[in-house]
């Protein structure tokens, strides 16, 4: 007799791939687990980063995905993502309304606390003992000019070092266009510049002008300059005195082991140049000499006193070789150095003509060689600048005044480091490139703060 054959019963349904059984409790806890990370994602997560995305400049993903993706900030104005070391954000002209009051070249420049000062220099083409003053804010402006401390008498084209937060302004052309022995000492009150004093045991060897300075922490060294008789090689140091508080430097002391010179050994008088401290290598770079407009660099090295130390060859100076060099002749140029970079910023070529390009060389940190200077057509100035005062403040810098040869500007430019995206993959601001100014001097000539191969 027939009998009913039982059913087959339920088939079972496999998932992941057939490695799970879709009704098991595996399987539930993994879907689980997936949708509550959506949902976690949907209603925290992506709230919170268009939140972020719409009131910020950037956004933070927790993960650079797509390495390709640029995520570096606009405001970097077409460098590339992540921008070159040293490159800056392209230069910008100022508004008229912080323009200065009269045309200006050939002044020092000085940064006390937010407190601007710019000083001396040829106004309206005539010597000036005027000090103008503004204040900076941390967006990278400044307000509108207004007259300072005015120096004791006209000076033109004089070194300017910062010691111990202390300005010194030193020799410089008078109101008859001579070189002079002077320096003037600024008094410094709560950050903010009260009045100038002439430091009579600071009194130079010889007039100069177009020097150029830079301060270590123990003293301060002046090379080359302009004398009435014509360029000068010598190099100067004035050093603190071990036992005075405040630092207090004493008088000039002449180095002849660092005399400057050609690379067969004679003498080779240099003025407006850039000066640049970095590590422990003290730079002299560009600038004119006995056999013209140079863009060669020279360096020494200083131990922890500040004294110059030769290398394994006996020699103290030592000149740079090849692309150590600048690629093309400089002087007058603005000099600022930062984060070890160091920068020269228009000034005159070999011809004599203002020029608007922006080189910078980055030299290593224990040798002090550098191996290139480099140069983007997009960070080069809006216009031909030679005799700016640099200064910097926080991570912008400006260009004050100057002249392309037929005009003097009462305009600035500023600049800033770029933006770059982290490796996280969010944007973020890049080391500070520019920063203490120099155009040769405090290490610079002109506010001119500052800072090229083998010691060079």
């Amino acid at each position: 007799m027939a009998q009913r054959a039982l059913p087959s019963g339920t088939i079972q349904r496999r998932t992941f791939f057939g490695l799970l059984d879709a009704d098991g409790w595996t399987a539930a806890f993994i879907k689980g687990m997936f949708w509550f990370a959506v949902i976690l994602f949907l209603l925290g997560y992506v709230p919170n980063a268009a939140y972020k995305f719409t009131v910020g400049r950037t956004v933070d993903l927790g993960a650079n995905i797509v390495s390709p993706i640029n995520l570096c900030d606009g405001s970097n104005k077409g460098l590339d993502c992540p921008a070159p070391p040293g490159a800056v954000v392209p230069w910008e002209p100022s508004p008229l309304e912080i323009a200065l009051p009269r045309p200006r070249t050939d002044a020092a420049s000085i940064l006390s606390g937010s407190e601007v000062y710019l000083v001396g220099g040829l106004v309206d083409g005539q010597p000036s003992s005027s000090v103008l003053t503004t204040t900076t804010t941390p967006t990278g402006n400044f307000g509108p000019w207004s007259e300072g401390p005015p120096l004791p008498a006209e000076r033109v084209d004089a070194a300017l070092a910062m010691f111990d937060g202390v300005p010194y302004l030193i020799g410089g052309l008078d109101a008859g266009g001579e070189p002079t022995d002077t320096v003037m000492v600024g008094t410094i009150d709560k950050g903010k510049l009260t009045g100038w004093s002439e430091a009579t045991d600071l009194k130079l060897p010889l007039a100069l002008s177009g020097a150029t300075a830079v301060a270590d922490a123990h003293g301060v060294w002046l090379m080359g300059g302009r004398t009435a008789d014509g360029l000068s090689a010598a190099v100067y140091r004035s050093a603190n005195a071990l036992a005075a508080k405040p630092p207090k430097l004493t008088a000039w002391q002449e180095h002849p082991e660092l005399a400057l010179r050609t690379a067969d050994g004679a003498p080779n008088g240099r003025a407006d140049a850039i000066g640049s401290l970095v590590g422990s290598h003290v730079y002299l770079i560009g600038g004119e000499t006995s056999l013209g407009p140079t863009g060669e660099a020279l360096g020494f090295e200083v131990d922890e006193e500040g004294e110059a130390v030769p290398n394994d060859k006996g020699d103290y100076l030592r000149l740079a070789e090849g692309a150590g060099n600048l690629p093309e002749p400089r002087m007058d140029a603005a000099g600022l150095t930062n984060s070890g970079v160091i920068y020269a910023i228009g000034g005159r070529d070999g011809g004599g003509a203002a020029t608007v390009s922006t080189y910078w060389a980055i030299p290593d940190a224990t040798t002090g060689a550098i191996s290139e200077w480099q140069r983007l057509e997009l960070d080069d100035l809006p216009g031909p600048r030679a005799g700016a005062a640099p200064v910097v403040a926080g991570s912008f810098a400006f260009l004050l005044g100057g002249t392309d040869g037929t005009t003097t500007f009462i305009d600035s430019f500023r600049a800033n480091s770029p933006r770059r995206p982290r490796s996280s993959g969010s944007a973020s601001s890049a080391p500070p490139s520019p920063a203490s100014p120099s155009r040769a001097r405090s290490g610079s000539r002109s506010g001119r703060s500052t800072h090229s191969r083998s010691a060079c």
